[in-house]
């Protein structure tokens, strides 16, 4: 018997020493396969190899390209540059001044608000992040709590999935997000989108009186969400920027952001007690639906969702097919 074991335990070992070497040959062969593609598609590759690079070129740009047009489906990109966001002096909130320049990298936000149908995908791919009217234990559960909040709009959960999600926390739609592979826009970001590059109130002038064909807002949503895309967009081609639900960004709040913003991707006071909320919703008034507008929440609600937002620079880094 003591043979038999002593033979398996050389056996065994033997396995392992060989595998070690393996293991770093592959480690080796991808890192030299690396400086290889890096290679074909610079502009240092030996000429002479003519017909052979520019396929190989070809090849993996194509792959580049199709990965990237898959990573940003569904989603508009915002160019980078300068940007104006808040409101001057005598036009807006306190908070929403002193109205000042950001320098903003290129980025990709979603058209949509997050739908019902899109986030129920997510909660049964991680067995979690339900939104609280559908949590386990929950006092908003609508079937099992004893608060009664979400009851009025259960039939619309159960009948409107491209209606956007509500009832989620920051945590939630954060986690939904970088399981997308995406992340919550940041507060300056989500301004730049809504304002399209335009300097007035709303994505469609400085008046209210042509809201309702942008927005679902007090005046003409009947207490509910509404299904999204179903008004007109910026001129970016971004839905409901304006009204429907609110939506949470990276951002932490506080009255003074603004005053103590950084000049280039700014994401915003490091801690607080509140996120930022933009754009207004449903059972929003036309003024809070204006571009600069800001609030903050620290809870879920009937009336906050979300979109995701995404670097260019990060899309382009996990586009490459190496």
């Amino acid at each position: 018997m003591k043979t038999k074991i002593t033979g398996l335990i050389l056996q065994s070992a033997l396995v392992l020493f060989s595998a070690a070497p393996l293991a770093a040959q592959r480690q080796k062969n991808a890192a030299a396969d690396s400086k290889l593609l890096n290679y074909i598609r610079g502009n240092t590759a030996d000429p002479s190899c003519g017909v052979c690079i520019n396929s190989a070129r070809g090849y993996f740009e194509n792959i580049t390209r199709e990965n990237m047009l898959r990573l940003t489906d569904g989603m508009v990109k915002i160019q980078g540059g300068e940007y104006k966001i808040g409101s001057e002096k005598g036009k807006g909130e306190p908070d929403e001044m002193p109205k000042h320049s950001v320098w903003l990298d290129p980025f990709y936000m979603e058209k949509h608000e997050v739908t019902l149908a899109e986030y129920q995908e997510f909660v049964k791919a991680t067995r979690g992040n339900e939104p609280e009217w559908s949590k386990p234990g929950s006092r908003f559960n609508m079937k099992t709590g004893k608060e009664q909040y979400y009851q009025r709009l259960e039939k619309l959960i159960e009948n409107c999935p491209t209606c956007p999600v509500f009832g989620v926390f920051w945590a939630d739609a954060n986690a939904y997000c970088l399981w997308k592979n995406r992340r919550l826009p940041t507060e300056a970001e989500w301004e730049a989108a809504a304002g399209g590059g335009c300097t007035t109130k709303y994505c469609f002038g400085d008046s209210e009186g042509v809201a309702a064909n942008y927005a679902w807002f007090e005046d003409n949503s009947d207490e509910y969400p509404h299904q999204v895309g179903s008004k007109k967009p910026n001129t970016l081609g971004l839905y409901d920027m304006h009204g429907n639900v609110w939506e949470w960004v990276q951002d932490f709040y506080t009255k003074t952001s603004y005053a103590t913003s950084q000049k280039k991707n700014p994401k915003g006071p490091e801690t607080g007690k509140d996120h930022v909320i933009r754009g207004g919703s449903w059972a929003s008034g036309a003024d809070e639906m204006s571009i600069a507008n800001r609030a903050s929440y620290a809870k879920a609600n009937d009336d906050i969702g979300f979109r995701c937002a995404a670097s260019e620079s990060e899309l382009i880094k996990a586009s490459a097919p190496y």
